[in-house]
């Protein structure tokens, strides 16, 4: 059965693709604007024909007269519903990141020269939102990651009910873009410094056998406080002998699968953001890569991408 519905999503899906090509920005026409009864609807066509059969039965004119207005109010709608979706444009933002199992907020830029009515936009019926009537501002639309890597925008969803809720108007997007999926990251209790066995050490004790001036930054253990005593208007502090700067950390992903990759990639991702708050220079060994030591937002996202990657 499971089968059967996969087929079936499947051909759809490649109708859907023949009639609405990847676009990064999309104009609604009407080969991709789709119209059925919605439930309040079906009770409404299902009335009407009792009301024909019952008026040409008798024949009872003034049925009949009810029934005729009751079509005319039906083909309104009909009209009415196409035409608060046909003309619009709908784009979105090209690049955007999240972390695994996080609702990834997607801007969806919509617009339109006249004012349109009741539109909903989704990636998920159950994540609706409802779209106001001043469309200037981008919308922003959840998105629930589940898995990392580099994937596909799902298709945005963008329907409406108006002006009676008796026809669902809606149209199926394909938008031709990716975000990328980070690994959730796991808290470790793990030394950064422990990582990689092959990574540098920063030496646990150090000769201080020169001075400087403090600088906005500078650790507080190393302050002469002494001196400071004496002369609190030049703050000094004690510096290392050579470079007094920590050696860079590496952090190494083992050749693993299933789930037990994962736990490492979340691990490494959690380190890496903190090593990036401390502003110390790491570096990663995944597979046959390595990525130089670096630190900064660019360093920390190239390194992200190669774990989502993974």
């Amino acid at each position: 059965m499971k089968n059967i519905k996969r087929q079936l999503q499947l051909l759809f899906d490649k109708w859907l693709d023949s009639r609405q090509p990847k676009a990064r920005q999309v104009t609604l026409s009407q080969k991709i604007i789709y119209i059925l009864p919605s439930r309040f609807g079906l009770w409404y066509i299902l009335l009407l024909i009792l009301l024909y059969l019952l008026g040409t039965n008798y024949q009872n004119n003034l049925i009949l007269l009810m029934s005729y207005i009751l079509v005319a109010v039906l083909l309104l709608a009909l009209a009415l519903a196409w035409r608060n979706l046909h003309g619009l444009t709908i784009s979105c933002a090209p690049v955007l990141t999240a972390y695994a199992e996080e609702t990834l907020m997607v801007p969806v830029a919509i617009q339109s020269e006249q004012p349109r009515q009741q539109l909903q936009c989704y990636f998920n019926a159950a994540d609706g939102h409802t779209i106001s009537e001043d469309n200037r501002q981008p919308l922003m639309v959840p998105l629930l990651t589940v898995q990392r890597g580099y994937l596909p925008l799902p298709r945005l969803t963008l329907q409406s009910n108006y002006p009676f809720g008796l026809f669902n108007c809606k149209s199926l997007l394909n938008l031709d873009y990716h975000y990328w999926v980070f690994p959730k990251p796991l808290a470790t209790e793990i030394a950064v410094t422990s990582i990689d066995n092959h990574g540098s050490r920063q030496q646990s004790h150090q000769d201080y056998d020169t001075i400087r001036h403090y600088q906005a930054g500078d650790s507080l253990k190393l302050m002469l406080w002494k001196r400071l005593a004496r002369d609190p208007d030049n703050p000094v502090i004690k510096q290392a002998n050579g470079n007094p700067q920590p050696d860079p950390d590496w952090i190494s992903i083992p050749p693993l699968s299933g789930a037990a990759l994962e736990q490492v990639l979340s691990k490494a991702c959690y380190l890496m953001l903190q090593l990036e708050q401390r502003s110390k220079p790491y570096g990663l060994r995944i597979k046959d890569k390595n990525i130089s030591p670096s630190c900064g937002q660019q360093h920390l996202e190239r390194c992200l991408r190669e774990l989502a990657l993974c």
